[in-house]
C-alpha cells in the first residue's frame, strides 16, 4: 500500500493584505518545513488541520481540495527510499496557541512570502509555495 501525506500550508493577511507563511522546523533536522504526516484513517485536509494543530498549535479555516502535490523521499530501511507524496491544503489561521502538543520539539516562524527562498531549502516544496504565494488561494478572506 502506497503512503501518502497530508499538510497544511498555514497563512494569515496582515491589515495591509501582505501575505505570512506559517513555517515549523522538522524533529530531526530542524529545517523549516510545513505541518504535515501520515494520513490514516481520515480525509487528507482534516489530517491536515490535525498537523497543523499538533506540530504548529494553529486552527483555521482549512481547504477540502489540495493547492498542489510534492514529493518527499523518505528512507525506509537498508539503503532504500520511497517517493512519498504530499497533497497540500491552504489554512487560513485563525487561531495561534500558545501551547500545543508538539511545542517542545519544533520552533514555529510567521515569514512574510518574499521571504521563502531565504527560509525553505526544499527546493520543490521552496516552489510550490512560491505559487503559492502568487495563487488565488493565498488571497481568502473567511
Amino acid at each position: 500500500m502506497k503512503k501518502i501525506q497530508s499538510a497544511a500550508i498555514p497563512f494569515r493577511l496582515d491589515d495591509a493584505n501582505r501575505l505570512f507563511l506559517l513555517l515549523i522546523t522538522s524533529r530531526r533536522k530542524g529545517r523549516w518545513v510545513l505541518p504535515k504526516g501520515t494520513v490514516s484513517g481520515m480525509l487528507p485536509h482534516v489530517s491536515a488541520a490535525r498537523e497543523a494543530f499538533e506540530e504548529a498549535g494553529v486552527i483555521g479555516l482549512i481547504a477540502k481540495t489540495p493547492f498542489e502535490t510534492y514529493h518527499l523521499r523518505k528512507n525506509v530501511g537498508c539503503g532504500v527510499a520511497m517517493e512519498i507524496p504530499v497533497y497540500t491544503f491552504p489554512m487560513r489561521v485563525t487561531v495561534e496557541l500558545q501551547t500545543w502538543p508538539e511545542m517542545d520539539f519544533r520552533q514555529r516562524q510567521w515569514i512574510l512570502a518574499g521571504q521563502i527562498t531565504e527560509m525553505v531549502e526544499s527546493a520543490e516544496l521552496r516552489s510550490l509555495l512560491q505559487r503559492f504565494a502568487q495563487s488565488d488561494h493565498s488571497r481568502l478572506k473567511a
